[in-house]
Formats: structure tokens, C-alpha cells, sequence
């Protein structure tokens, strides 16, 4: 898996764009690295592109990692309830279904998360 991330000055996010197989090592350390441009822009708002990637975990590894993000978050003292995360992937995307088990967790912890298979979308959400 390779990912980068930057940061868009006008309208005011974080974008994170993967390609590959991601497993949970790599996920982890670009979680970590996003948490470092959320800090130095003071921004709170990420579109996460997956549209290139296949999940390579499983069920538990995603509930894992969303408690790895939560405490990623309170490390860097970012609230949670204020940050807002767009999830951007294809209507066709092979393993959507575990995205959509990150889209309800997060939800169901009151976090603000929501898939987008539109960008202008996304952008649209995490903007307001």
C-alpha cells in the first residue's frame, strides 16, 4: 500500500489518497502521519480516497483500528465528535461492505463519518 496526503488550503481539509492492498501496519502509520497535518494546519476534516485499494483485514482488525484512530485523535487532543471524516470509494468497490462496518461503528460512537461515491460530494459534506 502507498499513500500521501495534503493538505487543501482553500477549502480547508486534508486529503489522504491510497492505492494497494491495505493491511493493518501501513493504515496505522498513515493514521499516525495524517494525525501530524491535522496538527500543524489545525484541521480536523479528512477525505480518505480508497477507490484504489482492497482491504486486506478483517472484522476485528477494522474494530481495532477505529479505536486506533480514536486514540490517535485524543493524542493529538482533536475531539472527536468535531472531526469529520469522508470515506470516497467506488459503487463497485470490492470489499465495500467493510467499509460500510467502519461507516456504523464510527456512527454508532458518534463519530462523523459517511461514504461518498462522488468527490464534489465528499467535498460538499466535509465542508459544511
Amino acid at each position: 500500500m502507498s499513500y500521501s496526503i495534503n493538505f487543501n488550503d482553500e477549502k480547508r481539509y486534508i486529503l489522504v489518497t491510497l492505492t494497494g492492498e491495505i493491511d493493518v501496519p501501513t493504515i496505522r502509520t498513515a493514521i499516525l502521519e495524517a494525525g501530524k497535518v491535522i496538527l500543524e494546519h489545525q484541521c480536523n476534516r479528512i477525505i480518505g480516497d480508497f477507490r484504489e485499494t482492497t482491504l486486506k483485514m478483517g472484522t476485528m482488525d477494522i474494530l481495532h483500528l477505529y479505536e486506533f484512530w480514536i486514540q490517535t485523535l485524543k493524542t493529538n487532543k482533536v475531539n472527536q465528535h468535531e472531526s469529520k471524516r469522508a470515506i470516497y470509494i467506488n459503487p463497485d468497490q470490492k470489499n465495500r461492505e467493510k467499509f460500510r462496518f467502519f461507516e456504523t461503528i464510527a456512527v454508532n460512537r458518534n463519530s462523523r463519518v459517511k461514504i461518498f461515491y462522488e468527490f464534489d460530494q465528499a467535498e460538499e459534506w466535509i465542508g459544511k
